[in-house]
């Protein structure tokens, strides 16, 4: 069994060297990613198509799993099934594959298209004429239509063999990743960046992937597993980097120092600021996931403010795409459960948070932020490799430290949600002690408390609780739990 692969039209009409050049880097892509079949598969290139020879005695379940991999490479416009056979004459050809179209033509217009390679007593143009006329006159109610019909059969005669497409698959396009071509994908827990990650690797770019943890050790592990996922379904070729940035320190000092409505604008620019400092010799740009007008700091005025904070070009691939947009994208890149089941950490930043703000306020608002904790979250900065970067040794510890009953009088409440939220909503159960620690406090201070006492630690949407519970964890502190309300009832974790 043969596969044809056809490259993308924007390849086709570039000159001679690209063209040469970027179809022979897509045939080196599709073996990196065909690398676990190399015994069963052989991948040959020419000038418009790439070709793949599977083994005769592949199975047909090595088979799909080949054609779902070549489905996500990028640059492959799209690819046919091609059955081979010996070819002896143009009756005899009718009549083998008469039974494969003669059914899926009924009914409808049909057009034969052939392509014919070296001599024959026949030429292209006729064997299409002749063909045609014995499927109309085998063929029940149909028509053959030269534009547009609604099914066409394509037949390849290449000297003593002919080959006949089985089945058409098509997905991505784009271009083949082109390892100098490297920008910086900032990442977050939705489904926006996620897409936006597969936009650039698909338009030939290398990526590698940014994230500010502001959540510490469950919130990574959420990103790195779609950041492993889209390296492996998209990039496989390109051995990525995955750099975490430590924002807790920068998020305490938002949530402290600055005006509430300018928080989420100051986050985004300290952000840029930090990939800046480290990265602009590395990169030709960063990545950003923001969609006009879609949140508070995605309007155009915003944007301005949060770029005037960068000294590299900001690429934004979903710019004007809409809400459902993105997430049919997601759906068909396989990233959309991912984001479902992601907390909102940073929903916790701002409490209506501006839309129309000005440089020189934006600007005089962060120089309360303290250098020297900017500083330090870019010296601690940590970078992995994309194959050694999931360590799941802490994943579902989440499960058994959630509790479902009310506490005892022995236990203590942590509500861990900001002062203003508090403040605006208290948490009262009368029978038992409730002390209140903010989420940016609680990893420092959770050390000074009477550790023979066991901890509940609260929020509404027990993200927070459960994010900071898993680092105390990691901290080897067994003596907490993570305390789920719903509608003011103690329920069960599903």
């Amino acid at each position: 069994m043969k596969i044809i692969i056809k490259v993308s039209p924007e390849i086709i009409i570039k000159s001679k060297p690209v063209r040469k050049r970027t179809i022979r880097l897509l045939t080196r892509n599709i073996k990196v990613f065909l690398s676990d079949y190399e015994e069963e598969v052989k991948v040959n290139d020419s000038w418009d198509r790439i070709s793949i020879d599977l083994d005769d005695n592949i199975g047909e379940i090595k088979k799909k799993e080949i054609i779902e991999i070549l489905s996500f490479v990028p640059w492959i416009y799209n690819f046919y099934e091609i059955e081979e056979k010996d070819f002896t004459d143009l009756d005899n050809l009718f009549l083998e594959i008469k039974n494969d179209f003669l059914e899926e033509i009924s009914s409808k217009t049909f057009v034969v298209r052939v392509h014919r390679v070296w001599t024959h007593s026949f030429g292209s143009m006729e064997a299409e004429r002749y063909l045609g006329g014995l499927f109309l006159k085998n063929a029940v109610n149909t028509k053959v239509r030269l534009q547009n019909p609604d099914v066409t059969i394509n037949i390849d005669i290449k000297d003593d063999k002919y080959f006949t497409t089985q089945n058409k698959y098509s997905w991505i396009w784009g271009y083949p990743v082109w390892f100098q071509w490297k920008v910086l994908s900032l990442i977050s827990w939705w489904f926006d960046s996620w897409v936006s990650t597969y936009l650039s690797m698909k338009r030939w770019c290398s990526v590698d992937f940014l994230f500010f943890n502001l959540g510490w050790t469950a919130h990574e592990l959420w990103v790195k597993q779609v950041a492993n996922y889209l390296s492996l379904k998209f990039s496989k070729n390109y051995n990525a980097r995955f750099v975490t940035i430590n924002f807790e320190e920068i998020v305490r000092e938002l949530t402290t120092k600055i005006n509430h409505k300018y928080r989420w604008i100051i986050l985004k620019r300290l952000m840029i600021r930090c990939a800046c400092q480290i990265w602009q010799k590395s990169y030709f740009a960063l990545v950003k996931g923001d969609s006009l007008w879609q949140v508070s700091s995605q309007t155009l005025s915003n944007m301005s403010v949060i770029d005037k904070a960068s000294s590299m070009l900001i690429l934004r691939p979903l710019i004007t795409y809409d809400k459902q947009e993105i997430i049919d994208i997601s759906q068909k890149i396989g990233t959309y459960n991912f984001a479902c089941n992601m907390p909102e950490y940073c929903g916790v930043i701002s409490d209506k948070p501006a839309t129309q703000s000005e440089e020189y306020t934006i600007v005089n608002e962060e120089k309360n932020i303290d250098e020297e904790v900017i500083i330090k979250a870019i010296y601690s900065r940590k970078i992995e490799k994309m194959q050694d970067l999931l360590n799941e040794d802490l994943w579902d510890l989440e499960k058994w430290l959630e509790v479902s009953y009310l506490p005892s009088n022995e236990e203590i409440i942590i509500d861990v949600r900001d002062i203003e939220k508090i403040e605006k909503d208290p948490l009262k159960i009368v029978w038992t002690t409730i002390i209140n620690i903010p989420f940016y406090d609680i990893n420092h201070k959770f050390v000074t408390l009477d550790q023979s006492k066991t901890y509940l630690l609260y929020c509404e949407k027990w993200v927070l609780s459960k994010l900071h519970a898993l680092y105390l964890k990691e901290k080897w502190f067994d003596n907490i739990k993570i305390l789920r309300f719903e509608n003011n009832q103690i329920k069960c974790a599903k």
